[in-house]
């Protein structure tokens, strides 16, 4: 047997301190460094020198400031050395360059607020023109306005659309009276008239157009407004919305009365992505599409109606759909997030772009999560980039939540925007560096992308179980508190019917380890402790076969391995680690590059994320939440029905993979 290993991290590492001083004063050519010196023939003679980079230094110094913009003392030392360039070089370069994209983005957006002042001025010129010349509407002659006052002219319009808003609304009480008149075959669905209400509206394509341009307003404000609204957010980065602020400056409650029991939870964060807005835009509104880029947070999703395509000629602008998904988080502990909303894509101007979601059911139907106005907000950039402002706002029952999970969550560590945008950066290197001919070399593209697809269809199946989400059917066979959760399924074979005597059993179970995420997470990796935690797959672990980064370079902290298990990373949001076994047929089609669709998995993994505190109630973030996830085949079963013998088995697995991570922990 051989084995493949996939690990996945935020790519997103610690934001490293700003260099200070006078050097950012400089403004020099990215790519040229500069040397003052005094001729010793003269004190004030001066002669100014350049010395220009070659273009493979330029190269891999591009790779890194796309990586990390601000390196501190010991990255840029790192990077000199392996560039051959001195450090004060280096740090000028990163200054210039730090410069050099400000300056790009700032005469970008300035072109666009040009365009856009240039836009009103020309309505509100065509609009003074109007008002000049009105037309009676009814004879096609030259009206006569009254001399009225301003506030009175508002007083006329608000009259106008209460009347329309009255007239929409008795329109809707005959709908409901025709449909209780004629529904005698199930009477008690008349038995909730608000829900016949919400049912109505919702099918109401006016009232969802209504519904979805009042959210993007809002959700524009919320990515252009700054403090007090938003304040810093020290645990899971980011900014935290400022509630008491929101309530002022959005009276009106979007969604009607928040349930008793719920709790709001609103976070912001911004990234730079090599992709452009209207790219992005395109894959937000593709179903299949929007869950691969987010696999390990999106357990399912499906577009349930198309309303709108966009504004004719192939545009997305103007795009509205109804979307149910549901938003997971790695622990059988934590409740998955099940929700139905609009999602509206607006082209504000050109180059920027808004994508919203927010909810249509009001909290009904069961569901115990709702979205307020969230989404994203696009700005291409230069080269093929854009800067994607990300908000997520959300309304949901804490009671279900475990104490554990709670600090995480409210932090935005565990559903947040720092989440989203973590995973977006993730995907964008994943990409690119899938389709890149130079990075990793020694395999071809087919054979980088059997295997990206490989190692996702292996993340999404251990992610699917450890949450009960996705298509795959479980029956549950043990779920006793303090103990493991033991569900089994029959197998499936590659043309989806079920062998006769093959059982698959999932176990999962989450535990507090008193030692910081990050490090613990390095721990787990290390060859020589693997035989402590790993006590299915430690003795071929520490063999290398094929190493594959997910990113723009060799050191990229993501990555998927076969027969390797120390390269990865870990960052503010948490790590993945997701590992199973494979024969030497399957790693010969990865190698060819063929579609590995068809290759059984059985993967295993932990899930390490921020702790805080074995209650939940401490101040910061204090040890970590492990979570565990394995599956096992058993053969000559042939039902889920399994013996106690082979339940005490996996229990006994668990708990060995549990106190040898505790063992690391306390050791560290």
């Amino acid at each position: 047997m051989e084995r493949i290993a996939g690990f996945k991290s935020s790519s997103e590492g610690k934001s490293n301190e700003r260099e200070g001083g006078n050097n950012e004063n400089f403004d020099l050519a990215s790519g040229d460094e500069h040397q003052l010196h005094l001729d010793g023939s003269s004190s004030t003679s001066r002669r100014l020198h350049y010395n220009r980079h070659t273009p493979h230094q330029i190269q891999q110094l591009e790779n890194f400031f796309k990586k990390n913009p601000h390196p501190n003392e010991k990255q840029r030392s790192e990077i000199g050395r392996k560039l051959n360039i001195e450090m004060k070089k280096v740090k000028f370069w990163f200054q210039n360059r730090r410069t050099q994209l400000k300056t790009q983005t700032e005469r970008h957006e300035n072109a666009i607020l040009k365009q856009e002042n240039e836009q009103l001025r020309l309505e509100n010129l065509a609009m003074k023109e109007a008002v000049k010349k009105p037309v009676c509407n009814e004879c096609g002659g030259q009206a006569t306005i009254p001399d009225i006052s301003i506030q009175q002219h508002k007083l006329l319009i608000e009259n106008a659309r209460l009347k329309e808003e009255l007239s929409n609304v008795t329109s809707v009480v005959n709908q409901l009276s025709i449909t209780i008149n004629n529904n005698n075959k199930n009477p008690t669905d008349l038995n909730h008239p608000t829900s016949q209400m919400v049912q109505l509206r919702t099918n109401n394509y006016g009232y969802l157009h209504e519904h979805a341009s009042t959210a993007i307003e809002e959700l524009l404000k919320l990515g252009l407004l700054n403090a007090p609204l938003w304040n810093k957010n020290m645990e899971g980065g980011g900014e935290t919305l400022n509630f008491e602020e929101y309530a002022r400056a959005f009276p009106h409650c979007r969604l009607g009365i928040k349930p008793l029991g719920f709790v709001s939870e609103s976070t912001r964060a911004s990234g730079v992505l090599p992709m452009t807005s209207l790219a992005l835009v395109e894959a937000l509104l593709n179903a299949q599409r929007w869950r691969e880029m987010f696999v390990g947070m999106i357990g399912s999703c499906d577009t349930m109606e198309v309303i709108s395509n966009g504004i004719g000629g192939g545009s997305r602008n103007g795009a509205l759909q109804v979307m149910k998904a549901e938003i997971q988080f790695i622990s059988p502990l934590v409740p998955v997030r099940v929700v139905k909303f609009i999602r509206h894509a607006k082209q504000q101007a050109n180059g920027i772009w808004i994508v919203v979601d927010v909810s249509v059911n009001d909290g009904m139907e069961g569901n115990l999560t709702r979205k307020c106005p969230s989404g994203c907000i696009l700005h291409d950039m230069p080269n093929g980039f854009s800067k994607v402002t990300w908000i997520e706002h959300t309304e949901y029952d804490e009671k279900l939540a475990p104490q554990q999970y709670r600090q995480l969550v409210r932090s935005g560590l565990g559903f947040g925007a720092q989440r989203w945008i973590s995973a977006l950066l993730r995907h964008c290197e994943a990409l690119r560096a899938t389709t890149s001919p130079t990075l990793t070399g020694h395999l071809s593209i087919n054979t980088k992308i059997s295997l990206k697809g490989l190692a996702k269809r292996m993340t999404s199946i251990f992610c699917d179980a450890v949450c009960l989400t996705g298509d795959q059917q479980w029956d549950l066979v043990a779920d006793a508190p303090g103990r493991p959760r033991i569900m089994a399924r029959k197998c499936m074979s590659t043309k989806n019917k079920p062998f006769l005597k093959r059982i698959i059993t999932s176990a999962s179970y989450s535990v507090w380890i008193p030692a910081n995420h990050g490090h613990l997470f390095d721990l787990l990796l290390t060859k020589e402790l693997r035989c402590i935690w790993d006590v299915i797959c430690h003795e071929i672990a520490s063999k290398n076969m094929i190493h594959f980064p997910l990113g723009q370079d060799e050191i990229s902290p993501n990555c998927i391995s076969i027969l390797s298990s120390n390269e990865t990373a870990s960052d503010m949001t948490g790590s993945l680690i997701v590992y199973a076994t494979v024969d030497l047929p399957a790693v010969s089609m990865v190698m060819n590059g063929e579609d590995t669709s068809s290759v059984a998995l059985l993967p295993l993994g932990l899930c390490i994320v921020p702790g805080y505190g074995e209650c939940g109630t401490s101040v910061g973030e204090c040890g970590s939440m492990v979570t565990l996830g394995f599956h096992i085949l058993l053969r000559d079963l042939a039902t889920s029905n399994l013996a106690i013998d082979t339940i005490n088995t996996i229990n006994d697995l668990v708990s060995r993979t549990v106190l040898g991570i505790k063992e690391i922990g306390r050791s560290s």
